[in-house]
């Protein structure tokens, strides 16, 4: 009777198991389908010092013969790995050219400093996949905190055949606390995360590609 039962606990141990590397790999089967099989419009941001280091960076981090896959992910884990989250470092001389130009100058800033916060990392991996040429915008409105509750945020949304899919790094560098990567905001509908965002609203930083709200 107690090896049966001590068989029957390791069956449900590996199928628990199985279950949960079936599930990984779907997840990352579907990001990968869904992002290479998105249409393409390649952007630039028309602020030229964010568009020159934007170029830089991808130059330096992503290759002609990647999937569409590959690139927003290395673009993700770049910004993950490089950068960290802190008061960044904004040189504004022109209040006109802030208001035009705020994403733009958000971006260039935390690439070129690589510190910043949620609104830094949300515009610089704006900046980055719609370059690539994703629908990629910002997004503000509220996250859930570790500590219960919730908190003012900014994250990003990549549409894909009219649907929305969360992209947060700064939450995921924040989760992964200089170790491995999770993804648990990358590529996941609203729905995927139950409870995590709430009063979401259009956000000026990015704007869709068609010009419309962000929700």
């Amino acid at each position: 009777m107690i090896r049966e039962v001590f068989v029957m606990k390791k069956f449900l141990v590996t199928f628990a198991l199985a279950m949960l590397l079936l599930s990984s790999s779907v997840f990352a089967s579907d990001a990968k389908t869904l992002l290479n099989s998105a249409p393409l419009n390649p952007k630039l941001t028309g602020f030229s010092p964010c568009d020159e280091i934007v170029q830089e960076v991808l130059s330096e981090i992503i290759t002609d013969e990647m999937t569409t896959y590959e690139k927003v992910k290395t673009c993700y884990d770049w910004l993950i790995e490089n950068c960290s989250y802190g008061g960044g470092i904004m040189h504004i001389y022109d209040i006109a050219q802030w208001r035009e130009h705020q994403g733009a100058m958000r971006a260039q800033e935390m690439l070129k400093n690589r510190v910043g916060v949620c609104n830094d990392y949300s515009c610089a991996f704006a900046a980055l996949t719609r370059a690539i040429g994703l629908n990629c915008y910002t997004v503000s409105g509220l996250t859930a905190k570790a500590s219960g509750g919730m908190t003012g945020h900014m994250w990003t949304v990549i549409k894909i055949n009219g649907t929305e899919y969360v992209f947060d790094p700064q939450i995921d560098d924040n989760i992964a606390k200089g170790g491995a990567i999770g993804y648990y905001r990358f590529c996941v509908t609203y729905e995927e995360t139950p409870d995590s965002y709430g009063n979401y609203r259009p956000d000026n930083n990015f704007k869709p590609f068609d010009g419309g709200d962000n929700i």
